[in-house]
């Protein structure tokens, strides 16, 4: 299936334009409306007709284009009709969005194989002063705990927790074993058991007062949320297409601030992190100066195709617009949770997300049954984990509430 993409880029990130026309006219993105249109959400997504789907949190649902992009690419391979021309196109295709929807520059970004890769990209490049220590908080996934409790086994850097109250971890915490010797805080933007939402810009200042840096991890804000790396200040951040950006498993992606990419020694090199990187003649190689200097190896095409049309699909709709309607569903689903007395995490609203973390008596046998019925969440700490995103619907919401009520009665 062929197609044209027209791009226009603004370097303010006040406006976006993606406009894709397929020549079998199957699909089309249209420019970017304010608010969600809901006869396009179901042309692109007609998979949430047959079931109840509040668990993006955990893996976004891939539209119908996404599908077919991954899809073309495979067919192309197989036919001998892809080449080095349309993988540069492609790497140039994702970047360019992912800087249109995150901030910075497409030189800033780079492709890792997950959020855990591109965490410890940058923990293991850099250097640990003596007494240097990293903060994080006891609310983090795995991928951002762990490559951190390795630096302190490998390097002698100390880490520090902060200790998480009522799923929530405010910059004040943080500030209080900020110091001097602080080399990294790493932290979620949003994080994925409570949905708590970190103020990134905040935390920024506290950590680069004493010269260190914010390492942000991105995969549950990035598609819903309306924010910028650049004018947050972050220095480095990690994440994938999977969850919000409704993109396949395996597409991950780097931001590098360029006060990064002057410090910055990564640990392995590949054919694709290097200069001239098509030169493929014995010789001395140096890394890349921009993002693509992590970038060890091929990455996965198939999976970029799919994002790449992951990418396009969620900028036809502004950044606000998304924002709006997956908060105002949180909201609703506070709203019902509240009306039928199940109580859940509950935070301001500069600190929320639609991550909704409710207490529920046996909430992993729960998620099985409801599995079955083909309505998806999650359990998470003993508690259910209720993701709706911006192509959710209240009815939706309304009848999620009242399946979960009447189970909990019937017991």
């Amino acid at each position: 299936m062929e197609y044209f993409v027209f791009l226009v880029r603004y370097t303010n990130k006040t406006a976006f334009f993606s406009y894709v026309a397929f020549i079998n006219k199957e699909f089309m993105t249209h420019p970017m409306p304010s608010a969600i249109n809901h006869e396009l959400i179901r042309e692109y997504w007609p998979a949430l007709n047959s079931m109840l789907y509040l668990n993006t949190a955990s893996t976004g649902v891939p539209s119908q284009p996404v599908v077919q992009a991954a899809n073309e690419y495979m067919v192309k391979r197989s036919e001998g009709r892809w080449s080095y021309t349309d993988t540069d196109s492609l790497y140039t295709d994702v970047k360019l969005h992912l800087s249109n929807l995150l901030g910075g520059d497409p030189l800033d970004y780079a492709f890792v194989p997950s959020t855990s890769a591109g965490m410890n990209s940058f923990g293991h490049g850099i250097s640990y002063p003596d007494n240097a220590n990293i903060v994080i908080c006891d609310l983090e996934f795995p991928s951002n705990f762990l490559p951190w409790q390795n630096i302190e086994r490998l390097y002698g850097v100390e880490l520090r927790v902060v200790e998480s109250v009522e799923g929530s971890a405010p910059v004040e915490s943080f500030a209080e074993l900020i110091d001097k010797d602080t080399t990294i805080v790493a932290v979620s933007h949003v994080q994925f058991g409570s949905g708590y939402r970190s103020d990134l810009k905040t935390l920024a200042e506290a950590v680069h007062e004493h010269g260190g840096f914010l390492v942000a991890d991105i995969i549950q804000s990035a598609g819903w949320a309306d924010f910028d790396l650049v004018k947050e200040n972050v220095d480095f951040a990690a994440g994938q297409a999977t969850k919000w950006l409704c993109g396949p498993i395996g597409a991950g992606y780097a931001y590098v601030s360029a006060r990064v990419r002057e410090i910055l020694q990564p640990r392995f090199i590949g054919w694709h992190s290097v200069k001239n990187h098509r030169d493929f003649s014995y010789g001395r190689k140096e890394f890349r100066e921009d993002a693509g200097m992590l970038e060890g190896g091929s990455p996965p095409l198939v999976a970029y195709a799919g994002f790449n049309k992951a990418l396009e699909i969620v900028q036809c709709f502004s950044d606000k617009a998304r924002e709006r309607k997956a908060l105002s569903n949180a909201v609703h689903l506070k709203k019902r949770l509240d009306e039928s007395g199940l109580d859940y995490y509950d935070f301001d609203e500069a600190y929320s997300s639609p991550i909704v973390s409710c207490k529920y008596d046996q909430a992993a046998e729960l998620e099985i049954q409801l599995r079955e019925q083909r309505i998806f969440c999650s359990a998470r700490h003993g508690r259910l984990r209720i993701s709706p995103s911006f192509y959710n619907t209240t009815e939706e919401i309304d009848r999620f509430v009242d399946i979960i009520v009447e189970k909990q009665r019937s017991r």
